[in-house]
């Protein structure tokens, strides 16, 4: 049976992964975390108003500064992320293993170990790129 640290220490963990990939999407996409901000608040609201939009930007852009943001919020962000049209017409894919319960509890962990490794590969791969342009 896990810990209490072991699962605070399991969703920090998580939660900055989910974090880097917001971040990578918006970048990918070529948007602005304000604007990122925006589309989200449209997609998960019906309001208009510009001071409850302006208000959820700046919790949008400290909630993915800090890894204590709980990872459910921010699995919904980037679940609003992929529904989006640039999302679609784009290449990009959300790579994350969804455990669906048909594989042992082993066999999850080890897929979810693999997910990790490539997004850390992915994100070395990045960084890379970006030091040689």
């Amino acid at each position: 049976m896990r810990t209490k640290k072991e699962i605070k220490e399991e969703q920090l963990e998580e939660s900055k992964q989910l974090i880097l990939e917001i971040k990578r999407v918006c970048e990918q996409l070529g948007l602005s975390q304000k604007d990122l901000a925006k589309i989200i608040f449209h997609e998960l609201n019906d309001d208009d108003n510009e001071k409850h939009i302006k208000d959820f930007s700046y919790v949008f852009a400290k909630q993915i500064q800090r890894p204590t943001t709980q990872p459910e919020r921010l699995k919904e962000y980037l679940s609003v992320i992929s529904r989006l049209p640039e999302f679609k017409k784009s290449d990009l894919v959300r790579n994350k293993y969804i455990p669906l319960g048909n594989l042992s509890n082993f066999m999850q962990e080890e897929m979810l170990r693999i997910s990790k490794g490539l997004d850390v590969k992915l994100r070395d791969k990045e960084i890379q790129q970006d030091w040689e342009e």
